[in-house]
């Protein structure tokens, strides 16, 4: 099924509002914290200030997986608008976030991997509700 397909059979409960449910099916705990998701539902409403907020509220609980995916989604947030270097400053945060809540050791292409998740999830939110994806336009 495709994005758009798949939209309008979701009506106005969207794609994030499935992805909230698709996670936390079966979870005693939200794995991203209630702050995170947010900020991913903001985010894909072309919110950045708003994801902003919400993504370093769920990064001052310090929650380890929290705190890991919360970096990884404000670097995803960060890129996403424009402000490469404020995304780079956050990597080794990332990086040391990660191998406190994996205990292993992160690798730059799962990094970025992880990153362009979030901004994937966002896009497709974007265009589901037929918003430019790019959020050219879009005033925060």
């Amino acid at each position: 099924m495709t994005p758009i397909n798949l939209h309008a059979r979701l009506g106005p409960f969207g794609i994030a509002g499935l992805l909230s449910v698709l996670l936390l099916s079966g979870c005693a705990e939200d794995p991203m914290g209630p702050e995170n998701r947010f900020a991913l539902i903001a985010f894909g409403q072309c919110s950045h200030n708003q994801a902003l907020m919400l993504v370093d509220q769920a990064i001052a609980k310090g929650h380890a997986d929290n705190l890991e995916r919360g970096l990884m989604l404000k670097a995803a947030i960060l890129r996403d608008r424009g402000d490469l270097a404020a995304a780079e400053a956050l990597y080794p945060k990332i990086d040391a976030a990660w191998q406190a809540a994996k205990e292993k050791t992160l690798s730059p292409s799962r990094r970025e991997r992880e990153i362009q998740m979030f901004i994937n999830i966002a896009q497709a939110e974007r265009h589901a509700k037929g918003l430019d994806p790019s959020c050219q336009g879009t005033a925060d």
